[in-house]
């Protein structure tokens, strides 16, 4: 049995900030961005695609869902372009056709995460 790492929204996960910040720009350039790259440009050469997961879930539990944000950590995705199965962890949703994950995407790319910090919890 694997054990998951809780974290308080007072103690951030290895890499949290810099995978916000990649998430925003990302964001603001209408794209996703693969676990492995997105490890590799926080992490450097030779981070695992699973370090970033931490930080995602952080994201996806401290910020994005108790601030009512679009959901900024769908943008990072698998190999075949999807999010994977723990990316809907704590949101009551699966994704139910590509129209949905299009609606997703959308108000995503629509929010001006300019202004948004972790900090401002």
């Amino acid at each position: 049995m694997t054990s998951r790492a809780t974290y308080s929204s007072q103690e951030l996960p290895p890499y949290t900030l810099e995978v916000f910040e990649e998430l925003k720009r990302c964001a603001a350039d209408g794209s996703t961005i693969t676990y492995g790259i997105l490890a590799k440009n926080v992490g450097g050469v030779g981070a695992r695609p699973e370090s970033v997961f931490p930080a995602l879930n952080y994201i996806r539990d401290h910020v994005c869902l108790p601030r009512e944000l679009p959901w900024l950590w769908m943008l990072a995705v698998n190999r075949k372009g999807q999010p994977g199965g723990g990316a809907w962890t704590n949101t009551g949703v699966t994704l139910r056709d590509d129209e949905h994950w299009n609606e997703i995407l959308r108000s995503v790319y629509e929010c001006d995460w300019s202004d948004i910090e972790i900090e401002d919890q």
